[in-house]
């Protein structure tokens, strides 16, 4: 009797654990970056999406950045997401960056796939989401003060030259 009463409870949280799955989310994303990195050392990144998920719920998202680093994202609205992050100069890329995002589930099984050195890439993310961002502007690919060298050179050079010739 206490067997087919457990299987019962067992059966009904299974289903309630299952409703609670989230059967498709989809999101809008808009992006925004440093555009002039000139006198930068790190580039910062901004991912703004909102998030419709069926059935509706309020979720506590995690976003795996590029590097592989996973942070928390911040709610700032109903339905609206923010998560940011910075890169190296040299390391910096612009176009189009992938980020996967997982729900409290996800995210544990993300923490033991990375404690068990499992390959992260085998965590089913709750939705992958691709960020647009332009390429900032680093600075000229000549610097002024070459420039500025070279033309003077040069204008010496043929200073010293055309004054031989006169000379002579």
């Amino acid at each position: 009797m206490f067997a087919q009463f457990f299987a019962i409870y067992l059966v009904a949280v299974l289903a309630c654990q299952a409703s609670r799955a989230y059967a498709s989310c989809e999101a809008t994303v808009k992006s925004f970056s440093s555009h002039d990195a000139t006198i930068l050392t790190q580039l910062g990144y901004i991912a703004e999406f909102s998030i419709e998920c069926n059935p509706k719920s309020e979720l506590s998202l995690f976003a795996e950045l590029p590097s592989g680093k996973v942070v928390p994202v911040a709610k700032i609205r109903d339905n609206k997401y923010q998560v940011s992050w910075v890169e190296e100069l040299s390391t910096a890329r612009g176009g189009n960056i992938e980020l996967r995002l997982f729900d409290e589930d996800g995210y544990t099984y993300l923490r033991k796939a990375i404690r068990n050195g499992d390959k992260v890439s085998s965590v089913k993310s709750l939705l992958d989401i691709t960020v647009s961002i332009k390429n900032a502007y680093k600075g000229p690919w000549v610097k002024a003060e070459l420039l500025a060298a070279f033309l003077v050179g040069g204008m010496a050079y043929f200073a010293v030259t055309n004054k031989s010739k006169v000379q002579a």
